[in-house]
C-alpha cells in the first residue's frame, strides 16, 4: 500500500532517503494525512528535505499529538465524542474509531482508590476501535489529564502509547457486540515511569495519576456490567501467550503478579467474583471473536480455566 502517487513523486524529487520514507509511511498509515502536512512544515526548517533522518520523524508524532489534543480535549470536557487517534493500517490513514467521554473520574476513583492514595482526576474515556493499529472490535478505557497542557506533555512522553494521547495508562480488551462477550487482555501503561531524565517533565502528573490501573480497570468492568456483558479477564500467567511476546523480551513474573493483584483488588472492591470458566464458557469463547490466534489455540487445546477468569457481577 504505497503513498499516493503525487506524494511518491514529491519524495523522489526531493531525494528523501528510503529509511526516512519508511518511517514516514509507518506514521502515515497509523495517524493519517496530517503526517504529510507536518512533514512539509518540518522540511522547511532544514537545509534540504533530503537531510531528514528517521529520528527526525519523532517530531512529527509529537506535533500531531499536540494538535489532536488541542482540538479534541475541549470537546471531551463537554462530553462530545471525537474520532480516535490511531488508524488501521488497512484504511490508509483514515481514522475509524471513536473516543467517547463516559463519566466522572472522581466517582469511579472514590470506589477503588484509598483515601491515603493520590486519586486521578480528568476525563474518563472509552475508546472503540481506538487501540494502536486501529484494531477492530477493541475497547479501551483511559483517564485523560484534566489540564490540556498536562495531557499534551503525557501524550509526548516516552512510552508505548497504545491508546489515547494524554493517558498515563489504559485497560483494553476485545468486545464482541453481536454475542455480547468481552475479554479484558491488558492493564498497561502508556508512558514509562519517570526515572532520572526520562519523562521528567511529567513527574508531577504521573504521581497524581499513578493509580490509573485501578481506575481504568474499574471503569471497564462497570461499563461491561452496565451492558450485561459476559466478561472474561486474562490471568497474568497468560499475558505472554496472548500477546505473543518476543522470547528475548518475556513477560516477567513480576508483571504477571502485578496484573493479578490489580484484577483481584478491583474485583474485590467492586464486589465482583472471579470464577474459573466452565466448559460452557469454553464454548462461548470459541464461538466469539474476542481471542486472538495464539490464545484461541491454547483454549482449544487446554480450555480457558488456566488462562482467564470469568467475572460474576451478581451482587456487584
Amino acid at each position: 500500500m504505497p503513498f499516493p502517487e503525487h506524494i511518491e513523486a514529491l519524495f523522489a524529487a526531493f531525494a528523501i532517503a528510503p529509511d526516512t520514507k519508511a518511517a514516514l509511511y509507518d506514521l502515515y498509515v497509523s495517524m493519517g494525512s496530517e503526517v504529510l502536512e507536518v512533514f512539509a512544515e518540518l522540511s522547511e526548517t532544514v537545509g534540504a528535505p533530503s537531510e531528514l533522518r528517521p529520528e527526525d520523524t519523532l517530531k512529527i508524532r509529537e506535533t500531531i499529538v499536540e494538535r489532536y489534543l488541542t482540538r479534541n480535549h475541549p470537546r471531551w470536557r463537554d462530553n462530545i465524542p471525537t474520532p480516535s487517534f490511531w488508524s488501521p493500517r488497512v484504511s490508509e490513514g483514515r481514522a475509524s474509531g471513536l473516543a467517547v467521554p463516559i463519566g466522572d473520574v472522581t466517582v469511579v476513583a472514590a470506589r477503588v482508590v484509598g483515601d491515603d492514595q493520590p486519586s486521578p482526576s480528568g476525563i474518563l474515556m472509552l475508546g472503540r476501535n481506538a487501540h494502536f493499529g486501529g484494531r477492530e472490535d477493541t475497547i479501551s478505557f483511559d483517564v485523560i489529564a484534566a489540564d490540556v497542557d498536562d495531557a499534551i506533555a503525557v501524550g509526548k512522553a516516552a512510552g508505548q502509547q497504545h491508546t489515547l494521547p494524554g493517558s498515563i495508562g489504559e485497560t483494553s480488551g476485545t468486545f464482541d457486540g453481536r454475542r455480547n462477550v468481552a475479554l479484558i487482555w491488558e492493564v498497561q501503561p502508556n508512558v514509562y515511569k519517570p526515572a532520572g531524565e526520562r519523562n521528567r517533565s511529567i513527574s508531577k502528573v504521573y504521581r497524581k495519576h499513578r493509580n490509573w490501573h485501578l481506575v481504568t480497570l474499574a471503569a471497564a468492568l462497570e461499563w461491561l456490567r452496565q451492558h450485561d456483558t459476559a466478561t472474561y479477564i486474562l490471568r497474568g500467567e497468560a499475558l505472554a501467550i496472548t500477546h505473543e511476546v518476543n522470547p528475548v523480551k518475556p513477560v516477567s513474573p513480576m508483571i504477571a503478579r502485578l496484573h493479578n493483584r490489580t484484577v483481584d483488588e478491583v474485583a474485590r472492591t467492586l464486589g465482583i467474583a472471579l470464577l474459573d470458566p466452565l466448559l460452557e464458557d469454553d464454548n462461548v469463547l470459541r464461538e466469539s471473536m474476542v481471542m486472538n490466534h495464539a490464545l484461541r489455540k491454547h483454549v482449544l487445546g487446554h480450555g480457558a480455566g488456566e488462562v482467564m477468569w470469568k467475572a460474576s457481577f451478581q451482587g456487584a
